[in-house]
């Protein structure tokens, strides 16, 4: 092959289950065959944690083939992208030492053959279970989308994409439980755990390996739990202070003998501000009957005019706080948020009544509370 870019990198790439002692830089090859690709880019992007930067691999590809060469510290969840990135034709595989071979069709970039490495297998083998239920429940979805909510047929629909959706987290759920030494495993978890029974999430974080456990997701999982379970439903909210608008000091507390919503939302979350027209009509409906809304956003300093400018375009009258950091939201942290949005239902007495409550959960309860 001619124009083979090699890239070896000196730092190489952390891994998700990478541990405190690292291991020495193993060499890794990436042979590709990709039918319908021709002579484009191919690029592998992978988040260098160790030296907080992207790494990128870049090759041009002959005839739909390809080759890329580096060296890795252990394995690696990453993105590898077909033409021109702006495209997004793009699939996952995991870099890890040894020999990766790529095969398939750009019409059909989930449906890739990886193979060579142990975990690309086995993530080959879970992706052929997993990507057809994807399609099935993404073409339920699209037709869900014009119906009106109150018809039989949306009900239905609606029932179906549950199932789909639970039959993705069983499968997910017995992985883990059956390869507690995976990073795929890992992975699984990281995005599951945020949506289960607190008690299932701790148990398939206990049964995890310890290299796991040391990685920055696993960490990070582990933070989330802690913080999951001072904030469970029946516990008092953590009280915190923070900022609004002018700088000035505010506190949840503040709010003492009134319903609050705390919610937590950033100016560039398109789902958040989606839901800004129910909070609205929520908020006046019950705000002179024992009730306001306190939101708090992750937004960072260099984007304090565009929070401000957010609030003023969305017409949101409630209590705002911020504390505009450069890197982690304590509050945010403090509640275990991510991904936003996000919010509590808090009583009176400070108690937590419930969590992401739906639009129609939350003005029922409050229906009852204050009518």
């Amino acid at each position: 092959m001619k124009k083979v870019v090699r890239i070896f990198l000196a730092l190489s790439f952390i891994s998700v289950g990478a541990v405190a002692q690292m291991p020495k830089p193993a060499s890794f090859k990436i042979t590709g065959n990709i039918k319908g690709l021709q002579n484009e880019q191919v690029a592998v992007v992978i988040h260098n944690q160790i030296a907080n930067k992207v790494d990128t691999l870049v090759a041009k590809s002959k005839g739909g083939k390809f080759l890329l060469k580096g060296k890795t510290q252990g394995t690696d969840f990453v993105n590898i992208y077909f033409g021109d990135m702006a495209s997004r034709k793009m699939a996952y595989f995991y870099i890890e030492p040894g020999n990766i071979n790529i095969s398939g069709n750009m019409d059909s970039l989930s449906y890739l053959q990886i193979s060579g490495t142990q975990t690309n297998e086995k993530y080959t083998q879970t992706q052929a279970y997993l990507v057809p239920i994807y399609d099935r429940r993404s073409a339920l979805i699209q037709k869900i989308r014009v119906l009106d909510e109150k018809s039989a047929e949306y009900k239905d629909l609606g029932n179906q994409i549950k199932a789909k959706t639970d039959s993705v987290n069983d499968f997910k759920i017995n992985f883990i439980k059956e390869n507690p030494d995976s990073e795929i495993s890992l992975g699984y978890l990281y995005v599951l755990q945020d949506n289960m029974p607190l008690n299932l999430a701790e148990t398939l974080y206990n049964s995890l390996s310890p290299n796991l456990k040391k990685a920055s997701q696993g960490k990070y999982i582990a933070d989330k739990l802690a913080a999951n379970k001072t904030v469970a439903i029946g516990r008092k909210a953590p009280d915190f202070t923070s900022s609004d608008t002018t700088g000035a000091p505010i506190k949840l507390s503040d709010f003492k003998g009134k319903y609050v919503l705390l919610e937590f939302w950033a100016h560039w979350c398109v789902p958040c501000r989606a839901q800004h027209p129910h909070m609205k009509a929520t908020y006046e409906k019950f705000k002179d009957k024992g009730f306001t809304i306190l939101q708090y956003s992750i937004d960072v300093k260099k984007d304090e005019k565009k929070w401000k400018e957010a609030i003023v375009k969305d017409g949101l009258n409630w209590p705002q706080a911020s504390d505009l950091s450069t890197g982690k939201a304590p509050v945010a942290e403090l509640y275990g948020v991510q991904p936003i949005p996000d919010s509590f239902l808090i009583a009176p007495d400070g108690t937590i009544l419930g969590r992401r409550l739906s639009h129609k959960a939350l003005e029922e309860m409050l229906e009852k509370a204050l009518n």
